[in-house]
């Protein structure tokens, strides 16, 4: 096996989901973000951070916890 093919056999692909909550079937992904490094955890490129938009009907499912933690992180508006 060459060294290039190797090479991005140590590829870890992260993935974080923020959601309105943690029932998947009553809650939504409001943001995906994702990067991939090798194995020694260096980070490979610059990633994605997206955005998903939620109705205003999800958006009333969350909890309380859940609209503090999104307010502070600034993904929902004060």
């Amino acid at each position: 096996m060459s060294h290039e093919i190797a090479n991005k056999n140590d590829r870890i692909v992260w993935i974080d989901l923020e959601m309105t909550g943690l029932d998947p079937d009553k809650h939504v992904i409001v943001e995906v973000a994702a990067l991939v490094t090798d194995a020694e955890l260096n980070i490979l490129g610059e990633g994605i951070d997206i955005v998903v938009h939620a109705t205003q009907a999800q958006l009333a499912e969350m909890d309380e916890v859940v609209v503090a933690m999104h307010t502070d992180n600034g993904l929902l508006p004060e």
